[in-house]
Formats: structure tokens, C-alpha cells, sequence
């Protein structure tokens, strides 16, 4: 990924190291990280499929019915991040 200013130089206005950043950089993504995607692709396809009428209580409850565990909070955060 191109940056708009060098990572290093970046670092040096934050105050980390480069090399801290460079190796979160390479870190393998967390579970949460994981699962959120997993229900983002969910959430993007039940909201599709009810031709973009559902909101977040009728996602959850379609989650709920596929046997997709997810707090109803979690799912409103979710489409909320997907616009």
C-alpha cells in the first residue's frame, strides 16, 4: 500500500517504532477481527436479500434463525459500519 507520507517518517511523528509498526503490520488478524468480517459478509446478504428493506432487529432475528450467534448491538454496529 502506497502511503501519502513515509511510513518511517509517520512513526517518528507518533512516536513509535518503525519496526513495532512494520511487525503489527504482519500480524496475523485477531479472532474478534475475524468473526466481525464473517458477520459483516452475513449482514451485507441478509440486508440484500430483503431487497435493502431490513433494518438491524430483523437482520438480527434472521441471524438468530440460521443459528448465527450475534448481540443485537454488535449487528447495528455492523451495518452501521456498512453504510
Amino acid at each position: 500500500m502506497k502511503y501519502a507520507y513515509p511510513a518511517k517518517k509517520m512513526c517518528q511523528w507518533l512516536d513509535v517504532s518503525a519496526s513495532g509498526f512494520f511487525d503489527w503490520k504482519r500480524r496475523e488478524k485477531s479472532a474478534t477481527t475475524r468473526r466481525r468480517e464473517e458477520l459483516t459478509t452475513l449482514v451485507v446478504e441478509i440486508f440484500k436479500d430483503s431487497d435493502e428493506t431490513y433494518g438491524y432487529r430483523r437482520v438480527h432475528a434472521e441471524l438468530g434463525r440460521r443459528g448465527v450467534p450475534a448481540g443485537l448491538e454488535l449487528v447495528r454496529s455492523l451495518m452501521r459500519d456498512q453504510g
